[in-house]
């Protein structure tokens, strides 16, 4: 039998390639100069966008809650607990910006649950590129390749399956793979920009100089001329050339000045595939933006760009009953990023306890600034024990009306 199931004679054998019966390096082979997602952090636009987009996430509290006939009570329980230490030396922000990466590079995040005696001890993400979905008996199995070549089967008992946009409604589409040709360009522009600054030998200007074949006299008038032209401190100074010596100045020619246009360009479109504003990864200086302040930009971020992959991974979450019982979901708390600065917080803390029309407390806003409550006790400390014991003590009357 030949390659890829095709016998030695005319006759080939009826077979379907799958990922399970076709050789590694073709599934791994890619043409010249594209991207995949093992090599899309290479490029700095790309890693740019993406780590955006993972530190965002990763700085937002994860919360748990249960549904009650008065709204919603948050939990502290053994899933938050879990959730704040997914696994050893592992805490909720190294968890989450993983997975925001792992759902930008490949579409889909796999979030194994490891469990001891029934319960749930750690949480982990899997290689995705090591996870093959199948459909079995109208359920999801996952297909987990170790490293040692062997394999194993799963089910939603032991594996979370985060996915972004999907055609088929089983795995996601990558945004690495789907815009590949316009991230290759990123990559080759780049490379060209790298190669176009180390290699390019072309000087700012000439001195032409007449009939001399005097070699010493050539480096003198040249090394003359540095010393007097050259370094910040004589930037636009006025030369003075005497003699047959003319300077004639070497501009950059057009289609360099256009690359460098391009580049930018590529920036922005980068930047558009993972749906972050170019200023955040710094393509746009923002002067083009109609937003008035930098609050209304960051709420663009967050509205836009983050909060999408934010419910994904939400109700993902929320929808794995190991992790959340009936009447209990996850959360981010999107105060960190949305936080107003302190004149606009006021104005609303005072329409908020208005007594008429007024829906909070003292106590909740003075929560929501991490305040004490008002009745807590004061801090003991040293000073305060030696103010009470060096305070007199207060005078006993006594029921003739002197004191005792």
């Amino acid at each position: 039998m030949g390659l890829f199931g095709f016998r030695s004679g005319r006759q080939a054998e009826q077979r379907t390639l799958t990922r399970e019966n076709v050789p590694g390096p073709m599934l791994q082979w890619s043409p010249a100069g594209s991207v995949t997602p093992q090599n899309a952090l290479a490029g700095a636009d790309a890693f740019a966008c993406i780590r955006a987009l993972s530190d965002a996430a990763a700085s937002l509290p994860l919360h748990t809650y249960r549904r009650t006939a008065d709204g919603r009570q948050r939990l502290d329980n053994a899933t938050a607990e879990l959730l704040r230490a997914p696994a050893p030396a592992v805490t909720t922000a190294n968890l989450i910006g993983q997975l925001v990466a792992h759902l930008n590079l490949h579409g889909n995040a796999y979030l194994g649950k490891y469990k001891r005696g029934g319960q749930i001890e750690q949480l982990g993400l899997l290689a995705p590129e090591r996870v093959a979905v199948a459909i079995e008996g109208g359920e999801p199995v996952y297909k987990v390749t170790h490293a040692n070549g062997a394999q194993t089967k799963h089910g939603r008992d032991d594996v979370i399956h985060v996915r972004a946009l999907s055609t088929d409604g089983l795995v996601g589409l990558s945004p690495v793979r789907q815009c590949r040709v316009a991230l290759g360009l990123s990559t080759q522009l780049a490379e060209h920009a790298s190669t176009f600054f180390q290699n390019d030998a072309r000087p700012g200007g000439l001195l032409k100089v007449g009939n001399v074949s005097n070699d010493a006299l050539l480096e003198s008038l040249a090394e003359k001329w540095g010393q007097q032209q050259g370094g910040p401190a004589n930037a636009h100074r006025v030369a003075v050339v005497t003699g047959e010596v003319d300077f004639v100045p070497v501009s950059m020619p057009l289609d360099d000045a256009q690359f460098l246009e391009q580049r930018k360009l590529s920036a922005v479109e980068v930047a558009r595939i993972f749906r972050v504003p170019p200023w955040i990864v710094g393509a746009d200086s923002g002067d083009s933006m109609t937003y008035a302040n930098v609050e209304q930009q960051g709420l663009h971020f967050v509205t836009y760009s983050l909060r999408p992959w934010l419910v994904v991974i939400e109700q993902a979450l929320s929808a794995d009953r190991d992790l959340f019982p009936a009447n209990q979901y996850a959360e981010f708390s999107l105060d960190a990023l949305l936080r107003a600065d302190s004149q606009t917080r006021a104005e609303v803390y005072r329409t908020a306890l208005d007594p008429i029309t007024g829906w909070m407390n003292r106590q909740e806003v003075r929560q929501l600034e991490n305040l004490p409550p008002e009745n807590a006790p004061a801090e003991i400390t040293p000073e305060a024990i030696i103010a009470a014991a060096e305070r007199p003590a207060p005078a006993v009357v006594n029921g003739n009306g002197t004191a005792g």
